[in-house]
């Protein structure tokens, strides 16, 4: 959530969301040996009422909240899981609500993923490519509904093979006739009021971080290939490729150095809401979510992570990226720079699970908050 003017977010914690006390003083992380024996995990519930408001989206009301849990309670070495939710509601009409999880099973033999997401959102769209102006835009409605479930299991230390099943409804799209959807001939808008894609995802990650929301050391690579076919109930024929590694590097105790670069790569008739898009709160924040669209992304980010006091901690970022519709389009001049910092409240420490707040420059000034890590 961009939100440009007022931005007040007050947290509301219920008693059993308070830290469980243990003898163990290392703040975040659990010692690679421990007596079991005096420790059992305790379950939170995290409530968190969101109030904003931006030039986007008018005043924003919601709330959002996470359900930290173990599934093996006396276990120190398996991370801990989450199920994340969210309602928000503005007085622009919008709505989106969502549910997802990242949850590890014991000894971490299995992990599931999910997520659902309903949504009705106005959006903006600048046009197809790298270089789309700025004087372009223009705003388009649609109403989505997305599932994405996925299951993955451990083949050998730290490395994970799964498959996924992924359900795209993009329904009630309405658009302006005379703009550049009608002029480019978008995939998925044009002459169209709705449309959804069906398919299947395998999966091959190999994932060493000692944490996995806001991790100290370790690595994660993930390679993920989908399918969406009209033999399999989608009204478009394509595939994706995606390529996401991670790096934490621990250069003094908790000051850590985090790097990612992304790659995604899409063929075939990609619809609009399946283009690969530059910016947002997670990828090159600096631009609004989708100021460039194409077939294709790639883009890498740099992140500084330090203690300020107690609970609080900061953060340095600078992050590259580019769109393109081919292989060939890519250019190493024609990269998107972005850059900026923030500040970061545990909410959980022994999870380091935090609460971030980020300003960002990249065509413009824009403003996060969000539960947990870019990445």
């Amino acid at each position: 959530m961009k939100a440009r003017l007022i931005l007040l977010l007050s947290i509301c914690l219920t008693s059993s969301c308070a830290e469980a006390q243990i003898k163990n003083k290392e703040i975040g992380s659990f010692p690679q040996q421990i007596d079991t024996s005096e420790f059992i995990y305790k379950n939170k519930l995290l409530p968190i009422p969101l109030i904003a408001l931006s030039t986007e989206t008018n005043w924003v009301f919601g709330i959002g909240g996470a359900y930290i849990f173990k599934t093996s309670k006396k276990d120190p070495n398996l991370r801990t899981s989450t199920m994340p939710s969210l309602f928000l509601y503005t007085l622009n009409d919008q709505i989106l609500i969502g549910l997802g999880a990242n949850i590890f099973l014991p000894r971490e033999r299995y992990i599931i993923r999910f997520e659902n997401t309903f949504s009705r959102f106005p959006d903006k769209f600048w046009g197809i490519g790298n270089s789309a102006p700025e004087g372009a835009v223009e705003t388009y409605t649609f109403t989505q509904f997305y599932v994405n479930p996925q299951v993955s299991r451990k083949v050998r230390k730290n490395l994970f093979a799964g498959i996924g099943f992924e359900l795209q409804d993009v329904f009630k799209i309405r658009y302006d006739s005379g703009g550049n959807f009608a002029k480019d001939k978008v995939l998925g808008i044009y002459n169209r009021t709705s449309y959804h894609v069906l398919g299947y995802s395998l999966l091959l990650t190999y994932d060493s971080r000692i944490h996995a929301y806001s991790p100290n050391k370790g690595a994660m690579f993930r390679l993920k290939y989908s399918n969406f076919g009209q033999v399999l109930g989608s009204d478009y024929q394509f595939q994706s490729v995606d390529v996401d590694f991670r790096r934490f590097i621990e250069l003094r105790p908790n000051r850590i150095l985090a790097v990612q670069a992304l790659g995604q790569f899409a063929f075939g008739d990609v619809p609009y809401r399946n283009l690969a898009v530059l910016g947002g709160s997670m990828m090159m924040r600096g631009y609004y979510g989708g100021r460039y669209r194409d077939k294709m992304f790639i883009g890498a980010q740099a992140e500084y992570r330090f203690p300020i006091y107690r609970r609080f901690g900061g953060v340095a970022f600078v992050s590259a990226g580019q769109v393109g519709g081919s292989l060939s389009e890519f250019n190493s001049s024609q990269f998107h720079y972005a850059g900026g910092g923030g500040i970061r409240f545990a909410v959980l420490r022994r999870e380091k699970l935090n609460l971030r707040f980020d300003v960002a420059y990249g065509n413009s000034v824009n403003y996060y908050v969000v539960l947990a890590e870019s990445f």
